[in-house]
């Protein structure tokens, strides 16, 4: 804490009046620092390619109308401290995550539609030269969006195996393998792969403005809303699926693409399972194992 309000003295001249760690963020340290007259926000990393095209990631956001915030300063050198550094604009309010339960359907209706527009615009960028997470522009590491399926399904299915009765991972295997030429012909298609129920900032249920763009996804966009849809089931629950079928609506999925969606949150709860395994949380991860079971008992009857 000591190094960073040294870092805002030099730069501002003064002595922040706080310097407040940010509860959530699983990549960099994020801080809120607060000066007698201004907020920011400072994200850290000791790695420095994390924040090297984050600024550059903002500024094609915001030349295509996106609420971004505003970069002040960012330095990935590590000459100054032993960490590159990013000052941003402070978007005032919270996480949709915090927010989300005391929201109406209308204004579930309308944050939706404005995801879905920002996703919109971003999948008018250049089709990508490879599929996964990479900076805007960049090549990325995967030649298909099958290998990244096959990849998340691989490295997770472990965390059920002791879980789930054998015949619902052999399901989960056939669905993959019924999706696989859907998968073959996906585009790199550009997205931004984490606003979910948190990156989404909102007050009094209306959009501030979104935020944490180190990089984008390449891919079917509709991951996203699967990944929020996980998001809520584990977060919390039932009370936040209206918010996942507004996103669905404002999209314009169809029968089979919502069916997709659920498949690929299955894909997604199976890497929550270990992190609640990891964080001990038993009621989150058998709430996961729950949603897998019913998701792919009901993909069974549906295509019967």
């Amino acid at each position: 804490m000591l190094i960073v309000e040294e870092l805002m003295i030099e730069v501002y001249g003064i002595q922040p009046l706080r310097v407040e760690p940010m509860s959530f963020g699983h990549t960099n340290q994020v801080y809120s620092v607060t000066f007698p007259d201004e907020q920011i926000i400072l994200r850290t990393n000791r790695k420095p390619d994390v924040l090297k095209h984050t600024a550059n990631n903002i500024a094609i956001l915001s030349s295509l109308g996106l609420p971004v915030p505003s970069v002040i300063r960012t330095d990935v050198s590590l000459q100054k401290v032993p960490y590159a550094y990013m000052m941003l604009e402070h978007v005032p309010g919270r996480d949709l995550r915090y927010e989300l339960e005391g929201m109406t359907d209308e204004q579930l209706d309308d944050l939706a539609g404005q995801i879905i527009v920002f996703q919109r615009k971003v999948s008018e960028l250049p089709l990508g030269t490879g599929f996964g997470w990479v900076p805007i522009g960049e090549q990325g590491p995967f030649t298909s969006w099958t290998e990244i399926i096959d990849r998340d399904i691989r490295n997770h299915i472990g965390n059920i195996t002791g879980e789930v009765a054998p015949d619902i991972i052999v399901q989960l295997q056939q669905i993959k393998r019924r999706y696989e030429p859907d998968f073959d012909r996906i585009e790199p298609v550009c997205f931004l792969d984490d606003l979910t129920i948190k990156n989404v900032i909102v007050s009094d249920g209306t959009l501030q403005g979104i935020v944490d763009f180190d990089w984008v996804c390449y891919g079917d966009p509709l991951y996203m809303i699967a990944l929020t849809q996980t998001a809520v089931v584990s977060d919390i629950g039932d009370r936040g699926m209206a918010y996942v079928e507004a996103l669905c609506r404002q999209w314009g999925a169809d029968r089979e693409q919502r069916a997709l969606i659920d498949f690929y949150s299955v894909v997604h709860a199976l890497a929550f399972i270990g992190h609640h395994q990891r964080e001990q949380n038993e009621a989150c991860k058998q709430r996961m194992v729950s949603f897998i079971v019913d998701k792919i008992k009901h993909d069974a009857n549906r295509t019967a």
